[in-house]
């Protein structure tokens, strides 16, 4: 009766030694990070429902809307200024004929684009929705999901409160009043929220 118990016990150790060996010697099957192509990095996080955003876009999305609000004060600058050159170029175009009518018409394109830019510019400003929020004590995530998207800040309720939970937002959420707009991505409202 010892021996096979013996036997057992020297197999159990035999094989628990050769995992130790072949565990420390193999790379293993998964790869790293540094060897592993970027579009494969990218679509395993996509699979696993992160969003991934490039330098760029993550700079213009932490930037709350100013980079639009500069883009639009330059848009608007330059239009100035080219209203002074076309008045330049009207002084100008009783001596010089046909040539300064064809970079007057050049002009007066460039111009139409830049005030088209501007109004696109503005119709977006006009309907950025804005909001302040108040959280008491003892409100929960849904309610605050509810009532933001019920003054249009957000678009659906249910993906930004699994967006609190998924990022761990849901348990920092702050008392008080905040100033919120439609145009915040998840990201910028929950900082808000969590400040």
């Amino acid at each position: 009766m010892k021996q096979p118990i013996r036997a057992f016990a020297v197999g159990l150790f035999t094989a628990a030694i050769i995992m130790l060996i072949v565990n420390y010697f193999s790379n293993g099957s998964k790869q790293e990070f540094s060897e592993m192509p970027i579009e494969d990095i990218v679509n395993e996080l996509k699979e696993k429902g992160y969003r991934v955003l490039s330098e760029t876009e993550y700079i213009s999305l932490s930037m709350n809307g100013e980079v639009a609000k500069k883009e639009t004060e330059i848009a608007s600058s330059d239009s100035e200024k080219v209203d002074t050159k076309d008045e330049e170029v009207d002084t100008n175009e009783s001596t010089e004929g046909t040539e300064t009518n064809e970079e007057n018409t050049e002009e007066e394109t460039n111009n139409q684009s830049d005030s088209t830019e501007e109004t696109d510019n503005k119709k977006e400003e006009e309907n950025t929705k804005n909001f302040t929020l108040v959280i008491e004590s003892g409100m929960p995530s849904s309610s605050i999901s509810n009532e933001l998207e019920a003054n249009g800040i957000i678009d659906d309720a249910a993906e930004f409160i699994s967006y609190l939970e998924d990022e761990g937002y849901a348990v920092r959420i702050q008392l008080g009043e905040f100033q919120l707009s439609s145009d915040m991505s998840y990201f910028e409202i929950a900082e808000a929220l969590t400040k």
